[in-house]
């Protein structure tokens, strides 16, 4: 990390009321805006891509082929050939097993987002990249002073379910607290958020 941006994930890392345990932290750029990612490490998939070569998996298609196929389940590689013929071939190694004429899933998400915090100069500019992260995680903006408005701010970010921490005076305030976030079922859309994140935590090259 920069210095500037160590420090904002410092800032972020300190505010009170967050409950985000022991999560881990890194800067990244993703929805198009700088934000603090909280995340948790899947420690055992982690460890397996780094043992088999496998990197952040960022094409849409293969993240689509994987979720058709049930985690460690052997499937029949004909049954599959016969429904989406080539498909297998979008897969990098190390996503799947192939053996004795199975194929086998083995990639699932390297970690899960918690929360992002995005840094905006004005609540209503952090309404809106917050609100960027709604499909993935929850989410709440950095606000360098108190806005004047703070009232209306409470009532918006709790309305859209997005937390507000303020500096006050050098000492982070959680005005309003991130709303909890329930993910219904993965996505493909979901999956690709949580690989390009990776890829820019791990520093390392994607797998298309």
């Amino acid at each position: 990390m920069t210095g500037a941006a160590e420090a904002f994930s410092q800032a972020v890392a300190d505010a009170p009321g967050l409950a985000l345990g022991r999560a881990s932290r890194s800067c990244v750029v993703l929805q198009g805006t700088s934000a603090v990612l909280h995340y948790e490490p899947h420690q055992a998939e982690i460890a397996r891509r780094r043992l088999s070569g496998l990197a952040a998996i960022t094409s849409p298609d293969a993240l689509r082929m994987l979720l058709d196929l049930p985690v460690n389940a052997p499937l029949p590689l004909s049954a599959i050939e016969r429904a989406a013929p080539g498909s297998l071939s979008l897969l990098p190694n190390g996503a799947v097993r192939v053996d004795r004429g199975c194929v086998t899933r083995l990639a699932v998400a390297p970690i899960e987002a918690r929360l992002a915090v995005v840094p905006a100069r004005s609540w209503r500019v952090g309404l809106e990249r917050a609100g960027r992260f709604a499909p993935f995680c929850s989410r709440a903006m950095l606000l360098p002073t108190p806005p004047r408005d703070l009232h209306m701010l409470r009532m918006e970010a709790d309305f859209y379910g997005i937390g507000v921490i303020v500096d006050t005076d050098g000492e982070m305030c959680v005005v309003v607290p991130p709303a909890p976030f329930g993910r219904r079922r993965r996505t493909a859309a979901d999956w690709l958020f949580l690989e390009q994140a990776y890829q820019q935590i791990t520093m390392v090259p994607a797998e298309a």
